[in-house]
C-alpha cells in the first residue's frame, strides 16, 4: 500500500497510507488526512487520489503551491514511487509500500564501489542514503539522483561537473564532496557523513538551542562563509537545514550545489532565490547580492536557533518575503529577556536591511562573537565587581569594550578567485515566481504559484523564453482563472458559477496566444465549473452543505458556551426541511434530529465537565506553585470562569458556574493573603541585595572620580538605576525611598563637584602671585616632596566638558619652558592625592580673597563652590586637606542644612584619618564633636 512520508520541516517523521481508491487531503485543517502544521501550508493544500490502481497528485489551488520532484505542480499529475513533494518547508516522499520508507529500493545495493546501508532522507535533486565506500571502509552520503532528472541528459552532465567542481573545495567547516559517477543510468555523489543531521534536526528535539551550543554553530558557519567568501562563492540558501552536525558536534555547511560565484551572480541576477524565512531583503527584491546576503541569513538562523522562531510569519511567501523587504524584525530580547545584550547586538547588525549596515565580512563576526565569549568567561570566573549587572548578560563596561575592539578590527578580505558554480543545473528545478493567487477550488491545478525553495532562470537547461505577447495572454488566462476559482469557492449560498465560467470563456475567447498548457488547465477547470453547477442544482446537496456549516458553526457557539442558542439553530433546521418530499433531505433531516437528541447534549455535557474539571485542577496544582504565581495562576483561573458564567446561556450550567467562581474567589482570597507576606519578605531581602548593590557602585564612582572620569560617574548611576532588577521591581515602595535619595545625591554632587573645580580654577592664584605668597607661606614638606620642591608653581587645570578627562595639575619649577603635567593617573596613591590637595587648600586659605570667591554659590542659589571643592577632595580621600574649607564654609553658614551635613561628614572623615596615622584621641575628640553637635545627620547615622 502506498505511503506518503514527511522527510523535512515540522512533522518530519509523519506518514500515512493511501488505500487503491481512497483519496487523501493534506494541510493545516484538523480534519485533513496529512495534517500538517507548516505556515505556509493552506488549510486544503493538495489532494492524493488513485484511478485504475493510479495515483495522482492536484494542488488544490493553494497559496504557495506544491512542487513535485522541484516543478511546480499544475494539473493532476502522476505519482510515481520516489517522487518528491514539497509543501512551504516541508518535503514529502511517495513510497511504494511500508517497506519503503525503511529500505528505500537501495538498501543492500552496491552503486559505484558503495554499498548502501540505509536510507536518511530526501531532498529536492534525490534521496540521500549512509553508504560504506568499500575501497576505504568509511561511511558516506550518498546522494542518488531522483529518476526524474535523470532523463535530462544536460542536467546530468552540469551534475557531474560541478559535482566535481564542489569537490575541489577543502575546509573543515564545509561538506566535503568525494566522489561523483554513474552505474547502470544512476547518477551519484559521495559526501561527508554527518552522523548528527542538521541544525535543524538538533533544534525541533530541543525547541531553542543553549547560547553556549548556538554561538559555536554560528562559528563554525562563519568560518565556512569565510572561505566561501574568499573563493568568490555566495551560497545563497543558509539556513539551519543546511547546517549539518557531524560526531563531534562540528558544524559544517552544505548543499553548496546552490552555490554561484560572485561572477556568475552579476550575469545571472534576475528573479528572486532563496528560502523566505531566511533570505535578504535585496535577494527577496531580486536585487545583485553578494555574500552579505549569506550573513543575512545566517543572521536570520542564529536568531531562530536561540528562540525557535522565525524572523517573520505569514499565511503567504509573498507575505513573508514583504516583511523580510519592509519591517523590523521583533527583537530577540523580546523572545529571550536573559539574551546578553552583545549577542542581541550582533544578531540585529547580521540581520541590517542595507547591506552596508551589515557585517562586510563573515569574518568580523567570528571576532565579535570571540571577543562575546572572552568578556563573557572573564566576567563569569571574576568577583567582586565594582558595578552590577543580570548574570546572562555582559556588563556596560564589558559591552563597551567589545564596541571598542569591534571598532578596530577591520578585516579586508580581497581574494576574489572565480569558481565555477556548484551543482548548476539545481537552478532548471528552483524557480521562485512571486506572486498574488486566491484560494481555489479544490479540483483545481492551473494557477501560478510561489516557489519557497529556491528559484533558477527558466532559460536554463536549454528552454526558451516565451515571447513577450505569449506570456501576456497566458498572465491574463491564470489571472481569470484566480477569480472564476474565487466566486466559486466561498461560501456555497452565494457562489457565482455563471459569471465564473463566463470569465473564464472570456479569457480563453481573448487569449488566443496562450500556451497549450495553460489552455489546457483553465479549458479542464472551466468544464469542472460547469459540472459543479448542474450538480449544485440538484437541491440535495446544498442541504446537506448547510446541516454541515450548521454543525460546525454550533460545535462553535458550544464551545463560546451558547448552548441554548445552539439547540434553537438545530431545531429551526429541522423545522425548516421536515416537511420535504425530498428523500435525499428527509435522510438529512433524520440525521440532524439525531445529532440534535443524542451528540448535541453529550457535546454540552462534555464542553462543560472538561472547563469544570480542568479549572478544579488548575486551582490545586496552583498550590505546588511559588506565591506569586499561586496567586495569578488563580486569578485567571477565576476569570476564565466569570466570563464563561458570562456568556452562558442556559441557566442550569450558568449556575453551575458561578458556584464553581466562588468556590474558586475564596481559594484566591487565601492564597492573596500569603502573598502579601511574601511579598512583604520578598522586599526586604530586595532592599538589603539592592543596598549592598548601590555601595559597591557608589564606591567605583569615587574611584573614577579619583582617576578625573567625571562622564563615568553619570553612567554608572544610570545603568545602576536601569539595571538592578531589585531598585527596577520595587522602587516605589517605601523602603527604597532612601536608595532612591542616594542616588539623587550622588548625581546632584557630581554636578557640584564638577562646577565648584571650574570655580577653584579661576579663584587660585595667578602664577606671579603664587610666587609671592611662597616666599612668605612656602609649601607644606608633603607637598614640596611631591612636587619637587619648595620653589616649584603649581597650576589646576579642569575641563568645562562633563564627557572629557576632568581635571590634571601642571608643575613649573621656574626653570624648563614646558611644565610637567601630573595626570590623574599619576596620583595613584592616597598620599600623593592627599600633598596635591593640600598644596591646593594651601593656596585657598593663604591667597587674597579666594576663599571668599569660593563661598559664593556654585550655582544660582546652590551650595557654595568650597563645599564642592571639599566634596571632590573627599572622594580624593585627602580628608586632612579638605576639613579646613568645609569648616570654613560652616563657621560662614552654619544654619544651612546641607552644609552642615557636609561639615559633619568632614567631622567623621579627618577623625578616620586620624585614626590611621595612630592620633586616637585627637580622632575621638571629632567624634564626640560628631556624637555631641550633629547627632541627628546622616554622617553620624551611618557611623553606627
Amino acid at each position: 500500500m502506498p505511503r506518503l512520508l514527511v522527510e523535512k520541516g515540522p512533522d518530519r517523521g509523519k506518514s500515512v497510507t493511501v488505500a487503491v481508491g481512497a483519496q487523501l487531503i493534506a494541510g493545516r485543517d484538523k480534519e485533513a488526512g496529512l495534517q500538517l502544521s507548516d505556515t505556509m501550508a493552506s488549510r486544503r493544500h493538495f489532494m492524493i487520489a488513485s484511478k485504475s490502481g493510479i495515483f495522482g497528485l492536484k494542488d488544490l489551488n493553494s497559496a504557495n503551491g506544491t512542487l513535485v520532484n522541484g516543478r511546480q505542480s499544475e494539473g493532476a499529475h502522476r505519482l510515481q514511487y520516489g517522487d518528491s513533494i514539497q509543501v512551504g518547508e516541508t518535503l514529502m516522499s511517495w513510497l511504494a509500500d511500508e517497506t519503503g520508507d525503511k529500505q528505500g529500493g537501495l538498501i543492500g545495493q552496491q552503486i559505484g564501489g558503495y554499498r548502501i546501508e540505509e536510507r536518511l532522507g530526501r531532498g529536492a535533486m534525490g534521496t540521500v542514503y549512509k553508504a560504506t565506500q568499500l575501497s576505504l571502509g568509511r561511511t558516506v552520503a550518498l546522494k542518488v539522483l531522483s529518476p526524474d532528472l535523470v532523463k535530462d541528459e544536460k542536467f546530468c552532465e552540469m551534475f557531474v561537473k560541478e559535482a566535481r567542481a564542489a569537490g575541489s573545495l577543502n575546509h573543515p567547516n564545509i561538506i566535503q564532496v568525494y566522489d561523483v559517477g554513474d552505474e547502470a543510468g544512476q547518477y551519484f555523489f559521495s559526501m561527508e557523513y554527518a552522523a548528527k543531521g542538521s541544525v535543524l534536526e538538533e533544534l525541533s528535539s530541543v525547541k531553542t538551542i543553549p547560547m553556549v551550543r548556538a554561538v559555536r554553530i554560528i562559528k563554525d558557519a562563519c568560518s565556512a562563509l569565510d572561505y566561501a567568501e574568499r573563493k568568490g562563492l555566495v551560497h545563497r540558501d543558509i539556513k539551519p537545514d543546511n547546517l549539518m552536525v557531524t560526531e563531534d558536534s562540528t558544524v559544517k555547511l552544505g548543499d553548496l550545489g546552490l552555490a554561484m560565484s560572485t561572477q556568475e551572480l552579476q550575469a545571472e541576477q534576475d528573479g528572486v532565490f532563496g528560502t523566505p524565512h531566511y533570505i535578504a531583503p535585496e535577494q527577496a527584491m531580486g536585487k545583485p547580492i553578494d555574500h552579505r546576503a549569506d550573513i543575512y541569513a545566517l543572521g536570520a538562523t542564529f536568531y531562530r536557533v536561540l528562540t525557535g522562531r522565525t524572523l517573520f510569519t505569514g499565511a503567504t511567501v509573498k507575505e513573508i518575503l514583504k516583511k523580510q523587504v519592509r519591517e523590523p524584525h521583533t527583537p530577540v530580547t523580546q523572545h529571550m529577556p536573559d539574551c546578553p545584550q552583545a549577542i542581541a547586538r550582533i544578531i540585529d547588525r547580521m540581520l541590517a536591511k542595507n547591506p552596508a549596515e551589515r557585517y562586510q565580512h563573515a569574518s568580523e563576526i567570528t571576532t565579535d562573537l570571540s571577543d562575546w565569549e572572552s568578556l563573557a568567561a572573564r566576567k563569569a570566573n571574576s568577583s567582586g565587581a565594582a558595578f552590577g549587572d543580570s548574570p546572562q548578560g555582559l556588563t556596560p563596561e564589558q559591552s563597551q569594550q567589545l564596541a571598542a575592539i569591534n571598532a578596530n578590527r577591520k578585516l579586508m578580505i580581497t581574494g576574489i578567485v572565480a569558481l565555477v558554480a556548484i551543482l548548476m543545473a539545481v537552478f532548471s528545478i528552483y524557480w521562485f515566481v512571486i506572486r498574488d493567487t486566491s484560494v481555489v477550488a479544490p479540483n483545481n491545478g492551473g494557477t501560478s504559484s510561489i516557489n519557497n525553495t529556491s528559484n533558477a532562470p527558466s532559460n536554463n537547461g536549454g528552454s526558451s523564453v516565451l515571447p513577450e505577447d505569449v506570456r501576456q495572454a497566458n498572465s491574463n488566462v491564470r489571472d481569470a482563472l484566480s477569480v472564476a476559482n474565487f466566486l466559486v469557492n466561498e461560501d456555497p449560498s452565494t457562489n457565482d458559477y455563471e459569471k465564473a465560467i463566463a470569465t473564464l470563456e472570456t479569457a480563453l475567447a481573448k487569449n488566443p496566444k496562450a500556451s497549450a498548457d495553460v489552455v489546457a488547465d483553465a479549458s479542464e477547470r472551466l468544464e469542472a465549473i460547469k459540472t459543479e453547477f448542474e450538480q449544485q442544482a440538484k437541491g440535495a446537496l446544498e442541504v446537506v452543505d448547510e446541516w454541515e456549516a450548521l454543525r460546525q458553526a454550533n460545535e462553535k457557539l458550544v464551545s463560546e458556551w451558547k448552548y441554548k442558542a445552539a439547540s434553537e439553530a438545530y431545531s429551526a433546521f429541522i423545522t425548516k426541511y421536515e416537511k420535504s418530499e425530498n428523500d435525499e433531505i428527509l435522510k438529512v433531516v433524520e440525521q440532524a434530529r439525531k445529532y440534535f437528541t443524542e451528540n448535541h447534549p453529550a457535546s454540552v455535557q462534555a464542553n462543560q465537565e472538561t472547563f469544570e474539571k480542568k479549572a478544579k485542577r488548575e486551582v490545586e496544582e496552583a498550590r505546588k506553585l511559588d506565591v506569586t504565581l499561586k496567586v495569578a495562576t488563580v486569578q485567571g483561573v477565576l476569570e476564565r470562569v466569570n466570563a464563561a458564567q458570562e456568556a452562558c446561556d442556559d441557566t442550569p450550567y450558568k449556575d453551575r458556574l458561578v458556584d464553581l467562581a466562588e468556590d474558586i474567589e475564596r481559594q484566591l482570597a487565601i492564597y492573596k493573603r500569603e502573598a502579601e507576606r511574601a511579598e512583604q519578605r520578598a522586599v526586604e531581602q530586595a532592599f538589603e541585595r539592592a543596598s549592598a548593590s548601590l555601595q559597591d557602585m557608589l564606591e567605583s564612582c569615587r574611584r573614577d572620580i579619583a582617576k578625573g572620569d567625571f562622564k563615568n560617574v553619570g553612567k554608572r548611576t544610570t545603568d545602576w538605576k536601569l539595571g538592578n532588577a531589585d531598585y527596577i521591581e520595587y522602587q516605589d515602595k517605601p523602603q527604597f525611598k532612601g536608595i532612591t535619595d542616594d542616588l539623587e545625591r550622588r548625581e546632584n554632587q557630581l554636578r557640584l563637584e564638577h562646577v565648584s573645580l571650574i570655580k577653584l580654577r579661576s579663584a587660585l592664584p595667578s602664577i606671579l602671585e603664587m610666587s609671592k605668597l611662597l616666599k612668605d607661606k612656602p609649601w607644606p614638606g608633603a607637598v614640596s616632596d611631591i612636587l619637587g620642591g619648595p620653589d616649584y608653581l603649581l597650576s589646576f587645570e579642569v575641563s568645562n566638558d562633563l564627557g572629557s578627562q576632568q581635571w590634571n595639575f601642571s608643575i613649573n619649577d621656574r626653570k624648563t619652558a614646558t611644565p610637567r603635567k601630573l595626570m590623574p593617573g599619576d596620583l595613584d596613591t592616597r598620599e600623593k592625592r592627599a600633598a596635591l590637595c593640600a598644596a591646593l587648600t594651601h593656596l585657598i586659605t593663604n591667597a587674597d580673597g579666594c576663599l571668599n570667591e569660593l563661598m559664593q554659590p556654585s550655582t544660582p542659589g546652590g551650595l557654595p563652590a568650597l563645599v564642592g571643592v571639599f566634596a571632590w577632595m573627599s572622594e580624593l580621600e585627602a580628608y586632612e586637606a579638605a576639613f579646613p574649607l568645609i569648616k570654613y564654609a560652616y563657621d560662614q553658614d552654619s544654619k544651612n542644612a546641607e552644609v552642615r551635613e557636609y561639615y559633619a561628614w568632614g567631622l567623621l572623615g579627618k577623625s578616620n584619618a586620624l585614626a590611621a596615622r595612630g592620633d586616637k584621641r585627637g580622632a575621638q575628640d571629632l567624634i564626640n564633636d560628631l556624637e555631641r553637635n550633629f547627632s541627628d545627620t546622616r554622617a553620624n547615622n551611618g557611623r553606627k
